[in-house]
């Protein structure tokens, strides 16, 4: 499971017919509605591959599809694993409150923490292991600023040995990670949207 930041969705301002490759889809002709881009969906049979696909050898072997495109543009994303979009969380002050109710910061993860005992090391000396099922979105500049205070105050990330539970292991987290995903949110937050900063 992940959690991915981004900005907050808008209604699509075109539609494409496209293989899902990121310059494919950019440089696909635009269709004002859906049912137009779904028009020009080409017959199955062969086909060429795309302009701009990453893949082209393989690309006239897949099927196509209608994508909708942001009236922006592509908007940042970033995405994260669970534990660390936890980790994050508690830099950025996401958390959900324990059970009194009384706080209403939006909340990232679940407000229960399980201790469980696993095996080998533990996955962060910050406490016990959450599970972070929530979403959330914060006025972009609400978001920076929390951003910003996370950034001033955390001690340089020295990271996290990955460790064995049974025969699954649980990756680690490399040096200085947690400043460069906190630097990509600021850069997020920054982006000029006009959009709120939503996660899940």
């Amino acid at each position: 499971m992940s959690v991915t930041f981004t900005a907050d969705w808008r209604p699509a301002g075109h539609f494409v017919v496209s293989c899902g490759c990121e310059r494919a889809t950019a440089l696909a002709p635009r269709h004002d509605t859906y049912e137009e881009a779904l028009a020009a969906l080409p017959a199955t049979g062969s086909r060429d591959p795309l302009p701009g696909c990453a893949m082209p050898d393989i690309c006239p072997d897949y099927p196509l599809y209608v994508h909708d495109v942001d009236p922006d543009g592509d908007m940042p994303e970033v995405n994260v694993s669970e534990p660390n979009a936890v980790r994050l969380a508690e830099l950025l002050g996401l958390l959900a409150p324990e059970s009194s109710g009384a706080d209403t910061t939006p909340a990232l993860c679940a407000t229960a923490r399980e201790d469980r005992s696993l095996p080998g090391a533990a996955p962060d000396s910050a406490g016990p292991w959450h599970a972070a099922c929530d979403a959330g979105r914060l006025p972009a500049g609400d978001f920076l600023g929390r951003v910003l205070v996370a950034l001033a105050l955390t001690p340089e990330d020295s990271g996290v040995d990955g460790y064995w539970s049974g025969r699954i292991h649980m990756g680690g987290r490399r040096a200085g990670y947690l400043q460069r995903r906190l630097a990509e949110l600021r850069d997020l937050a920054h982006a000029d949207h006009g959009r709120d900063v939503t996660w899940g």
